[in-house]
């Protein structure tokens, strides 16, 4: 299995999860949102993954592009067990 870096930006939060209808949904800090003028309304792309010591992840692009190289993609395959 393929391990991972990541690189701490500072800001951590907490969400709540939200259900609307058949939908759930979790929160974004706001100062995250405005620090990436992320707008209501824009897609962003999520992936489901797993963390090398086997922890469910969620991976966010902030940049609302879908994952495109070859590093990404091995990273959610590799990492993913559902």
């Amino acid at each position: 299995m393929n391990e991972f870096k990541t690189k701490s930006l500072g800001i951590g939060w907490r969400s709540k999860i939200i259900q609307k209808r058949a939908s759930f949904y979790i929160s974004i800090n706001k100062l995250v949102a405005q620090g990436n003028d992320l707008e209501k309304g824009q897609e962003l792309y999520s992936y489901l993954a797993e963390s090398p010591d086997e922890r469910k992840i969620i991976i966010t692009y902030l940049d609302g592009k879908k994952q495109g190289n070859e590093h990404d993609k091995n990273l959610i395959m590799k990492h993913k067990k559902i």
